[in-house]
């Protein structure tokens, strides 16, 4: 069961996304927030596996609200769903610790699927964001000696290489013939190593940089 909690101001948009959710067993809606104060507060509550949290909001925003649960519930992980196709806004709900940022122009099933891969802990964005969050790591990371994955272990490579084909750390584990524990160690060991915050941002530089192999 994926429990969920649907942040936005709008209550059409909250009590439609909270109507086709409990149309799948696999599931549940345990709440809903107008804002960013009360989605930080309705969550440290309820500790939702996902939460689907909208940028432009009254009295908190959904970056403001995503930074506060990456310090207070670190385990729920944070969908953006928003009408914004702004780099600022992408770029700065990634950095505050988003595991995905969707556009409400998606379909049905794109929205289901995406948060059945954010629960798992995989990365999802858009696909015309995408390409504007490489751009970004490119010019940022012109700063930055180039040293590729040459500063990743072998170990480290074969699961940064997994992760962004969307393996799950379980499929990681499974297929690398290590624990799910070892896996989130070699995760760890990637985000410090590629001063990424999460595993969008590494999965991002290294597409961005050329590292990754074609799946």
């Amino acid at each position: 069961m994926i429990r969920v909690l649907v942040v936005d101001d709008h209550p059409v948009f909250r009590q439609g996304l909270t109507s086709v959710l409990q149309r799948y067993p696999e599931f549940e809606v345990v709440g809903q927030a107008a804002n960013g104060e009360e989605a930080v507060a309705r969550a440290c509550e309820l500790r939702p596996d996902v939460i689907t949290m909208d940028i432009c909001m009254p009295e908190s925003s959904g970056v403001e609200a995503t930074m506060a649960l990456q310090q207070a519930l670190p385990e729920s992980k944070v969908l953006i769903v928003t009408v914004s196709d702004k780099d600022d806004d992408l770029f700065a709900t990634v950095k505050a610790g988003a595991r995905g940022y969707l556009l409400k122009s998606a379909s049905l099933k794109e929205l289901v699927d995406s948060i059945r891969l954010v629960a798992k802990g995989e990365a999802i964005i858009s696909p015309s964001m995408a390409i504007r969050l490489m751009d970004e790591f490119k010019q940022a990371d012109k700063a930055r000696p180039d040293k590729g994955l040459g500063n990743l272990s072998q170990r480290e490579s074969e699961v940064l290489q997994l992760v962004a084909q969307g393996a799950s750390n379980k499929e990681i584990a499974t297929k690398l013939f290590i624990s799910e524990t070892t896996v989130k160690a070699h995760l760890r060991t990637i985000l410090e190593k590629l001063h990424a915050r999460n595993r969008a941002e590494a999965v991002a530089l290294a597409a961005a940089k050329g590292w990754l192999n074609k799946p």
